[in-house]
């Protein structure tokens, strides 16, 4: 009975894994699958630490936001707050809550609740400067997500101000090139474009491009919200014929990867068939 369990334990932590790939890969329908037999398994295994809950159901609600369904998202997230406090280990327990409150907020600035969307991610951002230093990979992640939201507020000062501070850290831990400063890259260009800077847009939006293609590949769904953004541009650039074009390839991208009616494909067809 101890080796099954054990070995049960293996498969569902294999099965964890092979969620992450998917997800890092942008299959994201792939991974949710995955997922659900790690649950499965996880729910027999009550109390074995190599398969957690809690865990289980933060990246179940990480997949699930980036499927566009998002209230399923929100229930898995709370699920694991609500787990957290008994089954977490106390040294991991606020580090572990920051990612939850980072996570929720990213739901909420989904789906467009942009001011629920700063109370989660400040207080996920609180919580980590306890367990995390100020210029630490953590951190970064906690203030680009928080600029993302302040750019859709109209703070774009302050939203600027912590897309730099992010870029500095994973430029010095990363690199030239990765796809977290791909993001970060992309949502400077959108902050440029909405404040009239629109060369400047341009110029990181091309950067972005470039940047996803290297570490994600051509078809992943990443890629078309640069192209989307890029298309935007063009249109108030006036070059009507390559904003067709990033449609077109964005749209060819989404429905391949989330599907005809995912939230982001058809706001992007939306788009096309609006301006184009």
């Amino acid at each position: 009975m101890r080796a099954t369990g054990s070995n049960r334990a293996r498969e569902g932590s294999a099965l964890a894994r092979t969620a992450q790939h998917c997800s890092a890969r942008g299959d994201y329908r792939q991974a949710e699958k995955s997922l659900r037999e790690a649950l499965k398994l996880a729910h027999n295994l009550r109390g074995t630490s190599a398969l957690s809950r809690p865990a289980l159901w933060n990246e179940m609600g990480m997949v699930c936001k980036y499927l566009g369904k998002f209230d399923r998202a929100e229930r898995y997230y709370h699920l694991a707050l609500r787990h957290a406090q008994k089954s977490v280990k106390r040294s991991g327990r606020e580090f572990f809550l920051a990612n939850l409150f980072h996570n929720l907020g990213g739901v909420e600035h989904s789906r467009g609740r942009y001011c629920r969307a700063e109370k989660y991610t400040r207080r996920g951002l609180q919580l980590r400067l306890k367990c995390a230093a100020h210029d630490s990979l953590p951190v970064a992640s906690d203030r680009a997500a928080l600029a993302a939201i302040l750019h859709d507020l109209r703070k774009y000062k302050e939203a600027e101000g912590d897309y730099r501070a992010a870029l500095r850290v994973y430029r010095r831990e990363y690199g030239v090139s990765h796809p977290e400063i791909a993001v970060v890259l992309n949502n400077l260009g959108a902050l440029c474009q909405a404040t009239g800077r629109n060369r400047r847009a341009e110029s990181y939006y091309r950067a972005t491009l470039q940047m996803k293609r290297h570490e994600l590949g051509a078809s992943h769904p990443d890629i078309a919200v640069t192209m989307n953004n890029l298309a935007l541009l063009y249109i108030a650039l006036g070059k009507s014929a390559s904003a067709r074009e990033y449609f077109r390839q964005a749209l060819q991208i989404l429905k391949v990867s989330l599907g005809a009616s995912h939230t982001s494909t058809r706001a992007v067809r939306a788009n096309a068939k609006r301006f184009v």
